[in-house]
């Protein structure tokens, strides 16, 4: 009597080429989070210092007028030991073009220009801010 019984040889595990694509694929994703991690962690530096520039130029901003004396000139200093800055104030002349002399004004306008440096990594960087500042003129300085 013959026996309908077959001895299986196949066996149910991976084999050595799945494997592999296996871990390859997972270094590649692997690879890829951690670069788009790296990148979100340079996006925020950037944000960072940029908001930092920002609030440094603010508060040197809204010193002008209350703390010092507006006038036209040039100053400059440092916030911190990596980050600067250059003030320059000039009278603004407004363009006009009616037939009335305009040779009077309440309120003279000055042009702002304040330019924070900031050194990082050994990379500098400038910021340019630009405003008007309205201010009263001194009528009494013209008479002596």
């Amino acid at each position: 009597m013959k026996s309908n019984m077959k001895i299986s040889t196949k066996q149910n595990g991976f084999t050595l080429l799945e494997v592999l694509i296996a871990f390859t694929m997972l270094a590649v994703i692997f690879a890829t989070t951690m670069e788009i991690i790296a990148g979100s962690a340079r996006n925020t530096r950037k944000a960072t210092d940029n908001t930092l520039v920002a609030l440094y130029a603010q508060s040197k901003l809204d010193e002008l007028g209350l703390f010092e004396k507006l006038e036209e000139g040039s100053s400059s200093g440092d916030f911190d030991d990596n980050t600067s800055w250059e003030l320059d104030v000039v009278p603004y002349d407004v363009p006009y073009e009616g037939n009335v002399n305009q040779d009077f004004s309440a309120v003279e306008l000055m042009e702002v220009t304040l330019v924070v440096t900031t050194e990082r990594g050994g990379r500098q960087r400038q910021t340019e801010f630009k405003t008007l500042r309205a201010i009263t003129p001194d009528f009494n300085q013209g008479r002596k």
